[in-house]
């Protein structure tokens, strides 16, 4: 399993990657829409594909990622 903890430091806003090695699949978990590029970046250096997007709430200082 991969996982990383990235963060938003405008909105103190956590996003968490978890990721497959096995299946080469990536969950992103309440993304920002500030950060797609940096997310989508570090997929690509992971060498995931983006799966799913969830958001396990939402705020009124940032607008989510997940489209």
């Amino acid at each position: 399993m991969i996982f990383r903890q990235l963060f938003e430091p405008v909105s103190s806003t956590y996003t968490y990657l978890l990721g497959s090695k096995e299946t080469g699949k990536a969950i992103l978990i309440d993304p920002v829409i500030a950060t797609m590029d940096r997310d989508l970046a570090e997929l690509q250096k992971l060498g995931l594909t983006l799966a799913y997007t969830v958001d396990t709430h939402v705020h009124a200082d940032h607008i989510t990622a997940a489209l």
